[in-house]
């Protein structure tokens, strides 16, 4: 009689293609906690360049240049801004006119900017 092999067991070839799978799967977990990581970051920025830019622009608006102004600057920890006002053309001999006003917050080599902007009234000269 003959007999038969046993294959109860893995062979080796089994046994790599599980080794494979496992360390694909482990990659792309590893990919999505990076991915997840680099988001918050990048969040963490976004609200800090709008809490400046919201700053700034509350003090702008106190400002209320009744002229164009342009103004820029470092704002620390790696951002930069750029406030700028805007006089908006008014009807003849108003009391009042608009002044749009905007605060930019750049940071980072990738071009990320927020951007805020407000119209003001202001006594017309």
């Amino acid at each position: 009689m003959r007999q038969t092999p046993d294959d109860s067991g893995f062979l080796l070839l089994e046994t790599l293609i599980a080794f494979v799978i496992a360390a694909l799967a482990l990659a792309v977990l590893y990919r999505a906690a990076f991915d997840g990581a680099a988001s918050v970051a990048v969040s963490r920025q976004e609200t800090a360049a709008l809490d400046r830019a919201q700053s700034r622009l509350a003090a702008l608006r106190v400002m209320a240049p009744a002229h164009r102004y342009v103004h820029t600057g470092p704002d620390g920890a790696g951002f930069f801004y750029r406030e700028t006002a805007t006089r908006l053309a008014a009807p003849h001999g108003a009391a009042m006119v608009a002044v749009r006003i905007s605060v930019t917050e750049r940071w980072g080599t990738a071009g990320r900017a927020v951007t805020l902007t407000s119209l003001v009234a202001v006594p017309a000269q």
